[in-house]
């Protein structure tokens, strides 16, 4: 009786999200997930083999996004707490504008912005949680035959500290870092349904991405092959392998991909895509 009550709810709530957007056109949503080799994010490795489930909803160009990353063996960044990420942007004529807040589920406050005394900062006791605000702009959406996307981002808040010490190289103080992000990438379309999308990412000060060393660095150079299968108005599937590289404060030894930890420069995953929308 349960499993008949439950499908029925489903049922129901499926038939309503679709005469909704029946009746609203300008309304869309999709939900879905990757199932990944390894959590490669902006030239970083922050996790192994993970789970990463999405929503998004979206009226008239505004947009709400829910990620979450769930790497139950190896997450690099928070160990074992998974992530998740909420997005609001709005979008007009190839431009998105927009905010994300990365929040860790480690027990820390949701928000918080206030730099931590030095005390707690050696300790690690502050939350990890931090804030960026973003622009985007894809010519595709104008230019049918120009697939080239730019993109810039810059956190305004949370856990993003560059550290200040003094001659004798003792640690004095903590300064925002406004870590920030500038990224282009450009999605050839090939045959049988293929995708290959050469990406190149940069930072222009010291940043979380090149270990707040204070120096302009290139810490994102991949490349991503997408085979993506459509089944009828809403249902997608997607195969992709990704290889990246990041020549932030790279050496001979940090080059070599290892199992685990995200000191390696050079990195690659596999994954799938499964998509409701």
């Amino acid at each position: 009786m349960k499993k008949i009550f439950t499908i029925l709810v489903a049922m129901v709530a499926t038939l309503s999200v679709n005469a909704w957007e029946y009746e609203n056109p300008g309304f869309e949503w999709s939900v879905g997930a990757d199932f990944t080799s390894s959590y490669l994010w902006r030239g970083m490795r922050c996790g192994g083999a993970a789970i990463q489930p999405d929503v998004t909803i979206g009226y008239g160009g505004l947009n709400l996004d829910v990620w979450a990353n769930i790497s139950p063996l190896d997450n690099t960044f928070q160990e074992f707490a998974p992530e998740v990420d909420f997005t609001l942007s709005y979008t007009i004529a190839g431009l998105t504008i927009g905010a994300t807040h990365y929040y860790y589920c480690d027990g820390t406050k949701f928000f918080d912005g206030k730099m931590p005394t030095l005390d707690a900062y050696n300790n690690e006791e502050y939350a990890s949680n931090q804030t960026e605000v973003f622009a985007k702009f894809a010519f595709g959406d104008l230019f049918e035959k120009i697939p080239l996307t730019i993109m810039w981002s810059t956190y305004v808040s949370g856990d993003d500290w560059k550290e200040i010490y003094n001659d004798a190289d003792e640690l004095t103080g903590l300064e925002r870092a406004y870590s920030s992000y500038l990224e282009v990438s450009y999605d050839a379309e090939l045959p049988l349904g293929f995708t290959l999308t050469p990406t190149v990412g940069m930072t222009p000060w010291a940043s979380v991405y090149n270990d707040y060393e204070d120096q302009f660095s290139v810490n994102n150079i991949s490349l991503k092959l997408n085979w993506c299968l459509e089944v009828g108005d809403h249902f997608e599937l997607d195969l992709y392998a990704i290889g990246m590289l990041n020549t932030a404060g790279i050496t001979k030894e940090n080059i070599i991909p290892s199992l685990s930890g995200n000191d390696q420069r050079l990195n690659g995953a596999i994954g799938v895509g499964i998509w409701l929308f």
